[in-house]
Formats: C-alpha cells, structure tokens, sequence
C-alpha cells in the first residue's frame, strides 16, 4: 500500500500559500483600501445599494406599489426629517444618532423611497451618496454608518 506523501511533497508550497493569503488579507489589503486603491466591503455595498432599480434608496421605488404603500402623511414631517438629515453635518461635528433617529421613525421601505425623492427634489442630491460624502470639508458619515442605515432599512417592510 502506498504512503500518502502529499503534505510532506507539498509542505513549503502550501506553507507560502498560507503566508501569501495572510500576508493580503491582513496587512496589503487594508493599506490598499484605506489609501483609497482598493474599495472595502462596506463601499461596494453602498455602490449596489444606490443603483440596484428595486432599492428602498432609489427615489422610484415607493411608486411601484400604486395606492398600496405607506408613504409618510404630511409635508410638515417630511420637511422636518429632511431639515434634520441636512443639518446633521457640520464642519467638525457630524450627527449620525439624529440621521438614524429620522430612519428609526420610518417603518416601511416606500417611506425611504419617498424621502430619498424629497431629498432629491429639494437639495438636487442623491441621499445616499450624499450621506457617505466625499473629502473633507464633505466627508458627512463613515462607511460603516451608512451600511448601519442600509442593514436597517432592509429590515422593513415594503408598504
């Protein structure tokens, strides 16, 4: 019967395998997406999250339904979650618990949709982009912060 050699015939390949994948994953990775080269998870969900067509995050979304969905009720308490959205950033302070205070208000994905159409109307701006921003003195919220948003409006209901 004959001895299975494979892992001692392999030994230093698999070893510098191990060493290449820890070595990118743990150390060059990171360097490549904090400089900006690579983009991190978080980004590439923001990205699929602002062009998917079916997205609570696209203004369209809520009129699919018709007369079914669940749109917010007045003008006034659009108007109010809008001026909070837009005055939760500042130059050195950003007030991401005020942002997810408006969202926790809302209980369905057609209201998201129907406030991201307001937003787009009134301030010419995509909301989710805009809440990521960009460079300072517009960076607004943290990768992290936005996919918090994101996770928690895919946990609503449609309508």
């Amino acid at each position: 019967m004959a001895k299975n050699t494979f892992l001692k015939d392999n030994q230093n390949l698999i070893i510098y395998g191990v060493l290449i994948y820890v070595g990118y994953s743990k150390v060059v990775k990171p360097i490549l997406d904090k400089i900006g080269i690579t983009k991190t998870d978080e980004e590439l969900e923001i990205e699929r999250e602002s062009t998917k067509i079916d997205s609570p995050w696209n203004p369209n979304y809520y009129r699919q339904f018709g007369s079914k969905p669940v749109l917010l009720s007045k003008d006034e308490f659009i108007e109010q979650y809008l001026q909070t959205i837009w005055n939760s950033v500042g130059y050195f302070y950003d007030d991401f618990d005020a942002v997810l205070g408006v969202f926790k208000r809302l209980k369905a994905k057609t209201q998201v949709s129907q406030l991201v159409d307001k937003f787009n109307q009134k301030y010419k701006k995509d909301l989710l982009l805009w809440l990521k921003g960009d460079m300072w003195p517009s960076d607004r919220y943290s990768d992290e912060q936005v996919n918090q948003l994101i996770q928690l409006v895919k946990n609503y209901k449609n309508y």
